[in-house]
């Protein structure tokens, strides 16, 4: 009975022990998952936070790259714009060669310019140039009947007949007031004169001038025409 007793105590013995090394190793467990746990988050973390800052990155040298491009197109319009305005501003190559008229006067070119764009032919071998001023009669030799001129005129003409004539006043603003008078009046064959006629053709003449534009050619035909320039 003694024995039972004792048997029976250190079975108890054993059975407590196991218990509390069982709750022991649990203890441990759940200790051990408690601090596994922080580092695993930790790590997301810190993986998460790389992860933030590259796409922070990309999206600073995204953004970057868009502001160079934007400033490299900005660039290159600016330069096409220029080109086109120089394109532009030599653009009429037919009308102006780019000669240098700058050693002539001022006169010289305009009575130059208006012959090469108006002129009845060409070729001249002289381009007169006759300055009438107002109240000058349209036909000299009838003076009693003809109009007259309202203002300052000039007269363009070549040495034949043929070669026409432009009269004209200018407006200082590249155009002119063209005024068509014939080189050389028709006169009655019988030596007789309608004063009449001659009185409204005048009149008419007077009334009925042209504004025309002159274009600022600048080419050798200018240069040409200036030296033949004769004034009368």
């Amino acid at each position: 009975m003694r024995k039972f007793k004792v048997l029976l105590y250190f079975t108890a013995l054993f059975l407590i022990a196991l218990i509390f090394t069982g709750c022991q190793d649990s203890e441990s467990e759940e200790a051990d998952t408690e601090q596994d746990g922080p580092v695993v988050n930790s790590e997301t973390d810190e993986n998460s936070s790389d992860t933030e800052e590259d796409e922070s990155e990309s999206t600073a040298d995204t953004g970057d790259s868009e502001k160079s491009d934007s400033n490299n197109n900005s660039s290159n319009k600016l330069e096409n714009d220029e080109s086109n305005i120089s394109s532009s501003e030599t653009e009429d190559g037919s009308k102006d060669d780019d000669v240098d008229l700058s050693k002539y006067s001022s006169e010289e070119i305009e009575y130059a310019r208006i012959w090469h764009q108006l002129g009845p032919n060409p070729e001249i071998d002289k381009l007169y140039v006759i300055k009438k001023p107002a109240g000058t009669p349209l036909r000299p030799n009838h003076e009693d009947v003809s109009a007259t001129y309202p203002e300052d005129v000039i007269m363009l003409k070549g040495t034949r007949i043929v070669d026409g004539a432009v009269t004209y006043s200018g407006n200082g603003d590249g155009t002119i007031n063209r005024y068509k008078v014939p080189v050389r009046w028709n006169e009655g064959l019988d030596g007789e004169t309608d004063k009449e006629a001659i009185k409204n053709d005048t009149e008419r003449i007077v009334e009925d001038t042209e504004k025309v534009e002159i274009t600022a050619f600048a080419n050798e035909e200018i240069i040409n025409y200036i030296e033949k320039i004769e004034m009368d």
